[in-house]
């Protein structure tokens, strides 16, 4: 009897599912083929080449994402996909770029989204790309998980199509620089979704951790080995090309937040940090937010301990509320706005595009001055997480360096480091280099303008700190000036009274 347990649920499964053919099966146009051989194009969708190249021939029409109907937005399968990605790249080149990422298992392109203010920065204007933060957002590891699908190709909508109009949006295409993939495991749209043409579940194959438990070899094959699916190894490359500060993986249905690790009694070292993300980014309505392995339950293998660990990145698994969710995976088709159906992701995605700045340790120079000997700089750290390494350097304008270590500073407090001199005059730059968060060091970079004057007015731009070394040395030797002739007037006393005794 229990052996006709894993066969009972698996039939559910297929009934649950949208009545797709057997993945393979495409007909003329490019298009999946229902279970009666028909085409499951959508009237007015346009066609895709037969050589699975997936080129979309007819023009995208301009009325808005083509996985939206009438006001209700449906799960875009991998054709309505690229359809809709390619919409956006075609109506928004200055600001979308849209990549094939790789092929699948079976041989379909898992698309990247990239966002920035293009046309701008070629004309040499705007935030340049390098000093910019980096948000990465996916959906579809497990691909039958049908919101968190349409999430990401709505964000992708939100950006592009609000860019100018939407003031959220123009600042973070302006401000950030933002990598979204709606579908890691394409395949899965055509299959039983959880897994890959492998009937391995991706979310179980990454590297960090990979094998850490016992799982489920029906739902959660880890593969044999790690990263031995293709869509792993493709995700882990652009991982490391892309080096996101930011990364969300987006799933379906729980309300729930969930960072590192999935192996039980295993925290991260940012954990305060990540802790204070959770209650400060939307704490109202999500259910919960922790660790995974005791958030939702152990789990070995995720891209969320990978990207971790492999790139530093403040790392979430957003479990979305998927409510009115039929069977266990989210709906497949939604009335209602994506925004307020799935709000406790989209507040949180949000916050990260807003805050990912302060998602760690976040110097900021406070003030400048001089000292006896050398020139005191304050730092404020106003970012979620303690500075625990890192330097601070005068460079002067004869270009010598003067470097001194920070101490730890605790998130909210500020410390004062003395950098000695001696400095040359004019126009220098304070540079500190730190440690942004504890997993994997990712640098952070501060710098600041600094002006030695001599005694006279100098006029600045705001934001850069002037100090004048040599009046403040000779104002400090002045006021020592009575305290050191009394020193010497004891001392003299002292003398003579002890030759008298003698």
């Amino acid at each position: 009897m229990r052996a006709l347990v894993p066969l009972v649920i698996l039939s559910l499964l297929a009934v649950s599912m949208p009545a797709l053919a057997e993945w393979g099966a495409y007909g003329p146009d490019g298009w999946p083929l229902d279970v009666d051989g028909r085409s499951t194009r959508p009237a007015g969708m346009p066609a895709i080449d037969d050589d699975h190249g997936h080129t979309i021939l007819d023009p995208v029409d301009d009325e808005g994402p083509v996985n939206e109907v009438a006001g209700t937005t449906v799960y875009p399968y991998w054709p309505v996909l690229t359809a809709e990605l390619q919409r956006l790249a075609s109506e928004h080149p200055d600001i979308v770029r849209l990549h094939s990422a790789g092929k699948s298992t079976a041989g379909l392109d898992l698309w990247m989204i990239e966002l920035a203010d293009f046309a701008r920065l070629d004309a040499g204007e705007g935030v340049p790309l390098e000093e910019r933060e980096v948000a990465w957002v996916d959906g579809g590891t497990h691909s039958n998980e049908y919101s968190g699908v349409y999430f990401v190709a709505h964000l992708a909508a939100f950006l592009a199509d609000g860019y100018g109009t939407n003031e959220t949006a123009t600042w973070i295409v302006d401000n950030r620089h933002t990598w979204l993939m709606p579908l890691v495991n394409p395949d899965g749209s055509h299959l039983f979704g959880r897994l890959n043409a492998n009937a391995v579940n991706i979310n179980r194959n990454y590297p960090v951790d990979w094998g850490g438990i016992a799982e489920n070899p029906l739902f959660n094959n880890p593969g044999p080995e790690p990263a031995s699916e293709v869509e792993t190894r493709i995700n882990i490359e652009w991982f490391e090309k892309v080096h996101p500060d930011y990364y969300a993986s987006v799933h379906c249905c729980g309300n729930l937040w969930l960072y590192p690790y999935g192996v039980e009694g295993l925290d991260p070292a940012d954990q305060d940090m990540l802790s204070r993300v959770c209650d400060e980014a939307f704490p109202t309505v999500r259910e919960d937010c922790g660790p995974i392995w005791s958030t939702i339950y152990p789990a070995s293998g995720s891209s969320v301990d990978t990207a971790y660990e492999y790139t530093g990145a403040v790392a979430f698994g957003y479990e979305m509320s998927g409510r009115g969710a039929l069977v266990f995976w989210g709906q497949p088709f939604t009335t209602e706005s994506v925004r307020e159906q799935e709000m406790e992701s989209w507040e949180g995605v949000l916050h990260a595009f807003r805050h990912v700045h302060l998602y760690g340790a976040h110097p900021v120079v406070a003030s400048v001055e001089a000292v006896h000997g050398g020139v005191a700089v304050t730092l404020l750290n106003d970012g979620y997480g303690n500075l625990t390494k890192g330097t601070l350097r005068i460079v002067d304008g004869d270009g010598e360096d003067h470097v001194v270590e920070l101490p730890h500073i605790t998130a909210g407090t500020q410390a004062t480091v003395v950098v000695p001199g001696p400095f040359t005059e004019g126009p220098a730059e304070v540079v500190v280099e730190y440690v942004k968060r504890v997993q994997s060091e990712p640098e952070g970079l501060v710098r600041a303008t600094l002006v030695f004057a001599d005694g006279g007015a100098v006029e600045t731009e705001p934001g850069v700190h002037v100090v004048d070394l040599q009046r403040t040395i000779a104002e400090e030797s002045a006021a020592l000036s009575p305290f050191v002739a009394g020193v010497l007037v004891v001392a003299l006393a002292l003398g003579l009274f002890s030759r008298r005794r003698l």
